[in-house]
């Protein structure tokens, strides 16, 4: 008998659509007893459980899943995921590393993964950079960008980083495309001002400071560089 899994996938969302999820383990379990193991069963049920919380019982599922189709993406996907709500990021990276060499460069994966994975990535360069350690805070923020660009936060503070270890044509670049990525971003008006400054070059930098007062005229911080500008 031919398994029907468009069917067997409608009867699912219906059941987790309404929070039935012991009525769709139950189906899940009883289509894999009827037609055997197969990889898209393994990861529906995988998604039963991460819905629940279950992440232990999830990663059985969805190991099964690849043990079946190695070129399963989707659990790859789930997998990794699931790794890393529990907090395991090294095992998560791996499966999304093998994933990324084994589908087509074009392919886009889900932000889910991609997010989680440049947080953690962002927050151990946070760390980093709280704890006086510079340049392993900028290789931490570096892999979060090449994962997720658009994290304004993580981006200015990879180019403050630059610019406090004097690296200044990288800080300007990586100010200049925040401004380019983010051009509601105070911050990177505010900061890309500050290099330009140091790098003498005072039009430009008043310009990024009138730029951020616009954005943001509450902190007062970019009014204070304009004020100083004019004193020196």
């Amino acid at each position: 008998m031919r398994i029907d899994f468009n069917d067997i996938q409608q009867k699912i969302d219906i059941y987790t659509g309404v929070q039935r999820f012991d009525a769709a383990e139950k189906t899940l379990l009883s289509a894999i007893d009827e037609f055997g193991s197969t990889a898209n069963l393994h990861n529906l049920l995988g998604v039963t459980y991460h819905r629940q919380s279950k992440f232990a019982d999830a990663i059985v599922q969805f190991t099964k899943a690849l043990k079946i189709n190695q070129n399963f993406v989707e659990a790859g996907l789930n997998l990794s995921a699931t790794f890393c709500d529990l907090g395991r990021y090294d095992d998560a990276q791996s499966v999304f590393s093998e994933i990324l060499a084994t589908t087509p460069k074009n392919k886009k994966h889900p932000d889910l993964v991609l997010g989680r994975l440049a947080n953690w990535h962002a927050n151990c360069g946070k760390l980093y950079a709280e704890n006086d350690l510079p340049h392993e805070a900028i290789v931490e923020y570096k892999r979060a960008l090449s994962l997720f660009e658009r994290m304004p936060d993580t981006k200015v503070a990879l180019g403050i980083l630059y610019f406090e270890t004097n690296q200044l044509e990288r800080a300007l670049y990586e100010f200049q495309d925040s401004v380019r990525l983010f051009p509601a971003e105070p911050q990177a008006y505010l900061w890309l001002g500050i290099t330009q400054w140091k790098m003498n070059r005072r039009g430009q930098a008043i310009h990024s400071w009138e730029a951020s007062k616009r954005l943001d005229d509450s902190s007062g911080v970019s009014d204070a560089y304009l004020k100083f500008s004019k004193l020196v």
